[in-house]
């Protein structure tokens, strides 16, 4: 055993083998676990107290189960007591799926566990047992990286909210009483704003219906005083959870629960503006009467999304965000400066100002908001990213702080051992790495918090310049460079050199999601000022040169680095990104299956088997092997790349692999044989299938020519074209074509979608495509991989004539640009916008005017793609 355990936990691991009668790869299983001592330790504890360990250890390991559990049981003392208080739950990490689908049926759930207590405190400690199973699943999915942290928050906040109104209701109906009370519980702050942390308190506050009597005002104050108690007492499962109600009117010396008359009265009246600010983010929870809820809503709009701020008011709200960090010294993540309530904060001034002009910002979760202001063109979009970012940095990093002793702690430890391996919790090699990860993100909250709300004075320094000189995209710019270290020579560099400059406001101007990536990168942004980034023809050798033995997050940065240097090219040269960024893919690829030792072949399909990808395409694949007797080992070596990819996915690696179009869809095998395929063509293979293969391409061939037997690629042609496009199978794939658009275009889309909807590259695809298959031999198909170059074959093929060739080129360059262009910029995905002022953003990314002048060149091109594909279909079905 090479692992560095201590002396009790290698005697715990060596007491469970004991139990198992076997070794086992405990290197494997404890690769990146943040304390494996604990881990080891605490598994002993858990199969003790299973009473049968041998069952429970060998069902885990045959589901591949223990490294999820040993994770959860290294990284939290809390959590892993509950699995030992409870070890029936150990049988959650068994199923993949459940542990998977979230909270979508635990109300059922919910209502059966209750059903078989035996009294009220029995039922009460149902619902902590509950809280305890459910909070299990939740961490982990988040220490597994299978849910986004967003997703996290979310669940949790469900949890609490099902919680306390189950609560209420249990109380309710032992109190002697019948149907819903006539009380309405309002949760505040992170509660209320679906992003509840493992440890918080939920603020909440008791509102009554208007004009109940003395005498039911007190006992709903008894009532309410009952709950805080039942939700907040500690039993042999822990509390469910602790709550503070100091935001309702006049903090603690006000009364525990006030009339909905009296909530209005008092923000009308009274309510200090720190206090509207706190309304932003209260949600009533799904209980009581649909009157209170209604009004709730009304008041929280009323009050924090008025026609215009005071000054007055601003300042105030400025000065007691002041106040705060002075309390939030040092290491504090969330009031210290560049920490989560800078974000917040932010964030909720923003929505308090532009709330009254565009309604959806008014949302509650702060990602969600970010995301509206930038729709709403409030934020640009690298101002958005680099805030979401930190934000969802700074959250996960809080979390992880608390997670281990369920502690409500802001702080990070300042003992060297538990920020080590808070380090190796947030997924980096050291406490190194992630401090200046944490420093960065801190630098980029501080000075979007500056810019946007404390402007200081322009002077005349070379950083003044710089913003002055990219005008409206100076906070942008800022956000940029004032996280890179020695910022200041940057500034200067753009200063003196007219062309660095230049480079710079175009990323800004035309392809602001770069901002990002680039930031991150000090080598990047070096490159890019002095132009040497225009003269990297191939960003794909920095993978091809990396070692299959390199670590995994080495090849994730490489591919980062390498994708963000070919967009960058793009939007400065306008190179072919769509060829550059399928040869990156291919090289990823290659690596991931060399590293594995993959003995299957790989063929792009789709947009990937014509070298088209764009920023969000997933890599259409298929997986097949010539010998039979291989396909099993082949199928498991398909599972280890399609996890390997994942991993590097969650590391931010921009990749991910779709295999929806291979036999029997997502059902089928990974990786079919050569026999298997052609058993599945004499079975039946759809039309639609093979117009799906049609466009393969090899990638990764370690059989090709493996005894003798033809290419999986050749397979894949013979088998796409060996049964004739006859106008009864035309009719076939024209019918799928049409409710691919009915079902994937909003109808208020369908001329402005570049890709599926009028005249986009889809209907230019279909066009090519069909006559291919009507015409394999005369357009030579298969033998060409790029539309233009399958284009000018058809010509060949005597079925379009010159013009028409002109046409359709022209037709597929403006559609793929626009498809990039609207990528970069941030744009809903594939959509032209509505709004002018995008449009015209859109418009002058392309050397055009304005957006009209963009409409008069982009409208009479889809008419004829259209156009030209009903012809086609015409002609073909003769």
């Amino acid at each position: 055993m090479s692992l560095a355990l201590s002396a009790p936990g290698q005697e715990a691991l060596h007491r469970i083998e004991a139990q198992l009668g076997a070794t086992v790869a405990w290197d494997r299983l404890l690769e990146g676990n943040p304390n494996p001592d604990r881990a080891a330790l605490n598994l002993d504890r858990w199969l003790g107290a299973t009473g049968n360990p041998a069952t429970y250890l060998q069902a885990a390991l045959d589901f591949d189960a223990l490294p999820r559990l040993l994770r959860v049981m290294g990284s939290s003392q809390h959590l892993a007591d509950g699995l030992i208080q409870n070890p029936e739950l150990g049988s959650l990490f068994l199923d993949q799926g459940f542990l998977q689908h979230g909270f979508d049926s635990f109300q059922q759930e919910l209502g059966e566990l209750l059903q078989t207590a035996t009294s009220p405190s029995h039922a009460l400690d149902r619902l902590r047992y509950f809280r305890q199973k459910w909070n299990l699943v939740i961490a982990a999915n988040d220490l597994g990286g299978s849910w986004p942290q967003e997703t996290v928050w979310l669940n949790l906040s469900r949890l609490a909210q099902h919680l306390i109104a189950e609560t209420v209701r249990l109380l309710w109906r032992q109190a002697g009483e019948e149907g819903e009370p006539p009380l309405m519980v309002v949760a505040f702050g992170k509660l209320g704003g679906d992003e509840l942390n493992y440890s918080s308190d939920v603020d909440l506050v008791y509102v009554s219906l208007d004009g109940i009597s003395e005498q039911d005002d007190r006992k709903l104050t008894r009532f309410c005083e009952g709950l805080n108690r039942a939700l907040e007492q500690k039993m042999g499962r822990g509390s469910l959870y602790r709550v503070d109600l100091r935001l309702r009117p006049y903090g603690g010396t006000g009364p525990i629960v006030r009339t909905m008359r009296a909530y209005e009265a008092y923000y009308e009246l009274y309510a200090e503006p720190w206090e509207r600010l706190a309304l932003l983010r209260s949600a009533p929870i799904q209980l009581g009467p649909e009157e209170l809820r209604s009004r709730w809503e009304a008041l929280r709009v009323a009050h924090c999304f008025p026609e215009r701020m005071s000054e007055p008011v601003l300042e105030q709200l400025l000065d007691m965000r002041t106040a705060i960090e002075e309390i939030g010294k040092g290491d504090d993540l969330k009031r210290g400066v560049g920490g989560i309530r800078d974000i917040e904060f932010l964030t909720q001034l923003l929505q308090m100002l532009h709330g009254a002009a565009h309604p959806e910002v008014q949302v509650r979760p702060t990602l969600q908001a970010l995301r509206e202001l930038q729709q709403a063109q409030i934020l640009d979009p690298a101002s958005a990213s680099s805030l979401a970012h930190a934000y969802e940095f700074l959250r996960k990093l809080e979390h992880r702080c608390q997670i281990g002793g369920d502690l409500q702690t802001h702080t990070v430890p300042e003992e060297a051992e538990p920020r080590d391996e808070l380090g190796h919790l947030m997924g980096f090699d050291s406490w190194e790495t992630l401090s200046a990860q944490l420093e960065m993100h801190r630098r980029t909250a501080r000075t979007l918090y500056h810019a946007f709300l404390r402007p200081q004075h322009r002077g005349v320094d070379d950083r003044s310049r710089a913003a002055t000189a990219v005008g409206s995209s100076a906070q942008a710019l800022l956000q940029w460079f004032d996280v890179l270290p020695e910022s200041d020579a940057f500034y200067s560099s753009l200063v003196d050199n007219e062309s660095s400059l230049d480079r710079v406001k175009a990323i800004l101007e035309s392809a602001p999601v770069l901002v990002e990536p680039l930031r991150q990168s000090v080598a990047l942004t070096e490159l890019l000022l002095s132009g040497e980034i225009e003269e990297m023809h191939d960003a794909s050798l920095r993978i091809r040169k990396l070692p299959l033995d390199c670590d995994l997050r080495t090849l994730a940065s490489a591919t980062v680095y390498a994708r963000t240097a070919v967009l960058a090219r793009w939007a400065l040269l306008g190179t072919d990104a769509g060829l550059e960024l399928s040869d990156l893919a291919d090289a990823v690829l290659r690596h991931c299956a060399r590293r594995l030792y993959a003995e299957f072949d790989i063929l792009a399909l789709g947009s990937y088997g014509i070298q088209e990808l764009s920023l969000s395409s997933d890599l259409d694949v298929l997986f097949l092997v010539p010998n039979g007797d291989r396909q099993a080992d082949c199928e498991a070596q398909a599972q280890s790349l399609l996890g390997l990819v994942a991993n590097l996915r969650r590391m931010g690696a921009p990749i991910s692999l779709d295999l929806r179009l291979r036999p029997d869809g997502g059902k089928g095998l990974l990786v079919r044989s050569h026999a298997g395929l052609q058993q599945y063509d004499l079975q039946g293979m759809e039309m639609w299938e093979r117009y799906a293969i049609c466009q393969a391409r090899e990638v990764h061939a370690p059989s090709q020519g493996e005894n003798g037997s033809a290419t999986s690629l050749a397979l894949v042609r013979k088998l796409a074209y060996a049964v004739p496009l006859s106008p009864e199978r035309l009719t076939e794939l024209l019918d799928m074509k049409k409710r691919m658009e009915t079902e994937r275009v909003l109808p208020q889309h369908a001329r402005r979608e570049v890709k599926l909807g009028y005249g986009g590259l889809n209907d230019l695809e279909w066009f090519v495509h069909l006559h291919e298959m009507r015409y394999p031999v005369e357009t030579e198909a298969g033998t060409h991989v790029r539309m233009p170059e399958r284009i000018h074959a058809l010509s060949r093929a005597g079925l379009i004539h010159a013009g028409e060739v002109e046409e359709l080129v022209e037709a597929h360059r403006h559609l793929v640009e626009t498809r990039m262009r609207l990528a970069l910029m941030g744009f809903v995905k594939d959509t032209v916008p509505e709004n002018p002022d995008k449009l015209d953003r859109l418009a002058r990314a392309m050397g055009l005017a304005d957006g009209n002048e963009f409409l008069r060149r982009h409208e009479p091109l889809i008419e004829r793609v259209r156009g030209m594909l009903r012809e086609g279909q015409e002609r073909l079905k003769r």
